[in-house]
């Protein structure tokens, strides 16, 4: 993973996928065209489900804070 994947925010990647699954909505691409984009789509999903859960773990993490 490049340094900058690392620093992307979840809404540019969140973004990125949009990006992704409008153009194979919208677009008629050759299968291997396809299969990239797919590729690369899921790549940014588990990425941006990864930065979610993250956040998730922060946020339990400050109510356990708080409550103690």
């Amino acid at each position: 993973m490049s340094k900058e994947e690392t620093n992307e925010t979840f809404e540019t990647a969140y973004k990125k996928l949009d990006e992704i699954v409008n153009k194979m909505e919208k677009e008629s691409l050759d299968l291997e065209s396809a299969l990239k984009a797919f590729e690369e789509g899921k790549k940014t999903a588990e990425k941006c489900r990864k930065m979610l859960e993250e956040a998730e773990l922060k946020l339990k993490d400050l109510r356990q804070a708080e409550q103690d």
